[in-house]
């Protein structure tokens, strides 16, 4: 199904969506990385989750001077891995969107 529910329940909450707007964030790739960290509604995590991972982003994205799949791997494990699992599941979640 691909009603409006269906695509509803894909988004993320107001303050996400403006916690990655405002570090400049690409709102695709947070919205895969947050399903990826918070399940396949990520809508329950507090607004201070959001905002501190959307920097944590922005700034995993500068160190790699744009690279998304090497600030992923930043952000997540703290140092960047090639070829990793986790990072090929948030882009084919990205990649899904």
């Amino acid at each position: 199904e691909t009603g409006p529910a269906f695509a509803e329940s894909k988004s993320l909450p107001d303050c996400a969506v403006t916690s990655a707007k405002s570090h400049g964030v690409e709102l695709a790739l947070f919205r895969a990385l947050m399903i990826h960290e918070l399940g396949e509604t990520p809508l329950a995590a507090p607004c201070s989750f959001y905002e501190a991972a959307a920097a944590n982003l922005a700034t995993s994205l500068n160190s790699q001077h744009g690279d998304r799949w090497g600030a992923v791997s930043l952000f997540i494990h703290g140092r960047v891995l090639l070829d990793d699992p986790v990072v090929e599941r948030v882009r084919t979640i990205y990649e899904s969107k």
